[in-house]
């Protein structure tokens, strides 16, 4: 690895980053204005609910943030601004760990790290996007940063630190071992300094998870609790496999055909790469090493691409219930990010023209662009299709105030997508990227309204958030549908609901009085 100095200017690639991230990533988001659901409650009732989900360094940034408030309040786009400077604050220590000099490849193998379809969701939260950045940085400091071998303990702490803004992000230090390998084996480090260097990786991050496990993970409670518990016995190896094809499909149905004809060829070039690397590296010193060693390195150049593949999921796969949302694949960006780093170190080390990497990674980089455009204006067609619905609703709701003098609610369904939402799910990458943020319950649509114009029962959204309710949590994705309930705590079936429960989309109230 060359050293440092050699890499491009720290002041004129974060400037460059952080001027990509905030015109071509950051901005359209900010442009649409649409509250997520998670964003909605917290902007609601404000909680701190972050310790509940095992991320106690989030609840105390945000604390810190809101200069200790009883209650969050919306402070964005503070929080998101510096999530996207701490992402180009990234990509500088990752260039100069690597020594890229070029600072258009700089920019363009980092970028995707922030700006991969799948994390332009965790950027759209208003509250969670610093932590989820700071999840990432945290994740690669321990292999980032400068001299990283001789500060083991300090690389540990950071994995800890990692685990408690957002434990999905450690993935992507998993990825990164493995591109650290593959450099390492351009550069021909002795086999056994490999051995070294891996098993001391894999100590930091068990210790780092022992001690999370110790002291942070018995406070988990709730829906995070029942997608962490993980198999404990030869019996259930069998979910793994389910995991496997479903996290990996989940992947695979997310790009359009059209783009899967681009993409494709060009992510197995890149898988392919590191192949190559361990192949020269195996038979490059074939007459110093055993005949058993050499075919060891020759199998292990062929592993290498599965085990960086099976890194973007990680821990997840050993899951009882899986959860696979565009949130928790915070590992996507750094497997692209390796590979075209990968690619270029090798490149240059075998003064090959850069004009392959510049080229390959200038079409990802286009594709990602084009998405979080995309991304952005569906967003805002959204969000005015949901105001839309909600003025309804609130109308509807005000005429069933005068009329039967409800004073209890419960909202229950999604809203449907509108016409340009819906053609982008269609058409573009990172499909689950939109269909998730797209499929809001109604509460999270018309809930900021129903706060201020249904001021004759105040209680109705909290008193009914998170009740069982027709085998559905009113927080999980229950059959879409509407109901109000009049003064009733029964959980039984409301006595005046929507005049139509279905599963298509609700845009109006029609209620019956109940019968006396």
């Amino acid at each position: 690895m060359q050293s440092a100095t050699a890499s491009v200017n720290r002041k004129s690639l974060f400037g460059a980053l952080f001027t990509v991230y905030l015109l071509f990533v950051l901005y359209p988001i900010l442009r649409a204005d649409r509250y997520c659901n998670d964003d909605l409650m917290r902007v609601l009732w404000g909680p701190y609910i972050w310790v509940d989900n095992g991320r106690p360094l989030s609840a105390l940034l945000m604390r810190a943030l809101e200069f200790n408030a009883t209650q969050l309040v919306d402070i964005s786009p503070l929080p998101q601004i510096a999530a996207i400077a701490i992402l180009a604050w990234l990509g500088v220590l990752i260039a100069e760990h690597y020594a890229i000099r070029s600072l258009s490849l700089a920019v363009m193998v980092t970028l995707p790290l922030g700006a991969q379809p799948f994390f332009l969701e965790n950027l759209s939260y208003r509250f969670d996007a610093l932590p989820m950045a700071l999840s990432l940085l945290f994740a690669l400091l321990p292999i980032t940063a400068p001299n990283p071998n001789r500060r083991w303990w300090l690389g540990s702490l950071s994995l800890f630190a990692c685990l408690c803004f957002y434990q999905p992000a450690i993935n992507a230090f998993l990825v990164f071992v493995c591109l650290d390998i593959a450099v390492a084996q351009i550069h021909g480090v002795h086999p056994r300094e490999l051995l070294i260097r891996l098993l001391s990786r894999g100590a930091q991050l068990g210790l780092a998870m022992a001690v999370y496990q110790l002291t942070v993970a018995p406070f988990i409670i709730g829906w995070v609790k029942a997608h962490s518990l993980m198999i404990h016995s030869p019996q259930q190896l069998s979910i793994v496999r389910t995991n496997v094809s479903m996290f990996y499909g989940y992947l695979f149905d997310a790009f359009d055909t059209s783009w899967l004809h681009i993409f494709a060829p060009l992510a197995v070039l890149a898988l392919l790469i590191p192949v190559v690397i361990g192949v020269r590296y195996a038979l490059s010193a074939r007459h110093e090493h055993p005949l058993l060693l050499t075919a060891a390195l020759l199998l292990g150049s062929g592993l290498l691409p599965l085990a960086a593949m099976l890194c973007v999921a990680g821990p997840m796969l050993l899951t009882l219930e899986l959860l696979v949302v565009p949130r928790v694949l915070v590992g996507i960006g750094a497997l692209l990010s390796a590979a075209l780093i990968a690619m270029g170190v090798a490149l240059h080390t075998w003064r090959a023209s850069p004009r392959w990497s510049i080229g390959i990674a200038g079409i990802w980089t286009l594709g990602m662009l084009v998405f979080a455009n995309v991304y952005g204006n569906a967003l805002g067609s959204q969000k005015q299709f949901e105001d839309r619905i909600g003025a309804g609703l609130v109308d509807d709701l005000a005429q069933a105030k005068a009329a039967y003098g409800l004073h209890r609610l419960l909202l229950d369904g999604t809203n449907g997508l509108s016409p340009v939402a819906a053609h982008a799910l269609r058409h573009r990458p990172g499909r689950h990227s939109l269909a998730d943020r797209f499929q809001p319950y109604c509460r999270a649509t018309v809930g900021a309204s129903l706060q201020t114009a249904c001021a004759a029962y105040p209680q109705q959204l909290r008193t009914t958030r998170g009740r069982r309710y027709r085998g559905g949590d009113f927080s999980s994705r229950s059959p879409a549908g509407m109901y109000i309930d009049d003064a009733s705590d029964s959980l039984n079936p409301p006595h005046c609901r929507a005049h139509a429960r279905s599963s298509g989309p609700i845009k109006r109230l029609r209620c019956a009085r109940r019968a006396r």
